[in-house]
């Protein structure tokens, strides 16, 4: 009974996130055609996409019902190619700005660090080192808040926005 309780759980909490576009389609004779591959779709669908942007990096395109056009396969083709091209555009830009953030909470900590230490120690350099470890700690405040402007356009997903705010959390005024 064990086991099988054991291998339940493992099943459920073990659920594999994929990262990936979901495509949908009505051909001719409004029948619904869902699938995460662009050449399973019906030759009518190609070229009519619209792409919906998800709270992360999830996405749901559809075809809408339009008219066909000739050209639509380059078209198509096209739109997949500028969603991909957008889409490690913002990979780059969040693997860019993630240093950014470290660094930023990292030299808080040094800052904090010092203060208490400098407190604990009453050393005769006391006033350059409370000196030091406040610009210090005012360039993280600073760094945050630079951050926290860059973040807070729609471009960033909501998702994207929390984890990058609760990391800066730790740099307080």
């Amino acid at each position: 009974m064990q086991k099988i309780l054991f291998l339940l759980l493992v099943v459920v909490f073990s659920g594999v996130t994929v990262q990936g576009a979901t495509y949908s389609c009505r051909d001719n004779q409004g029948q619904l055609h869902m699938t995460d591959n662009l050449q399973s779709l019906p030759p009518e669908c190609l070229g009519r996409t619209n792409t919906i942007q998800g709270e992360g990096s999830d996405n749901l395109s559809f075809v809408a019902d339009q008219e066909n056009s000739q050209d639509s396969g380059a078209d198509f083709q096209n739109v997949v190619n500028d969603a991909a091209q957008k889409q490690k555009l913002r990979k780059e830009w969040l693997d860019n700005l993630m240093p950014r953030v470290e660094r930023a909470v990292a030299q808080y900590r040094q800052a904090a660090a010092l203060m208490y230490n400098t407190t604990r120690s009453g050393r005769l350099t006391y006033r350059e080192d409370m000196t030091r470890a406040r610009e210090q700690k005012q360039q993280a405040l600073a760094e945050k808040q630079k951050i926290l402007a860059e973040i807070a356009g729609p471009a960033v997903s909501r998702k994207d926005r929390g984890i990058i705010a609760s990391k800066l959390d730790e740099i307080k005024d």
